[in-house]
């Protein structure tokens, strides 16, 4: 009886880390990602900083490039 009780509680445990784990991996994955897009976003910046303040930049919005004066 014993045993059963804590065959079926190690069963649920091994289940909800299972659950867990693959949480964690999702979660870690977003993270690189967003790290790859924060470096690139810091990088496009620096680009950006070396133009003279009336050179003509293009924004992407959505799947469209939009013509700016301005740089920010």
């Amino acid at each position: 009886m014993g045993d059963d009780a804590n065959r079926s509680a190690f069963i649920e445990l091994q289940g909800r880390l299972i659950e867990a784990t693959g949480k964690l991996k999702q979660v870690q994955n977003q993270m690189r990602a967003k790290e790859g897009e924060k470096k690139r976003a810091y990088l496009t910046l620096e680009e950006l900083r070396q133009l003279p303040d009336d050179t003509n930049t293009y924004k992407s919005i959505g799947s469209g490039l939009f013509w700016s004066r301005s740089r920010s």
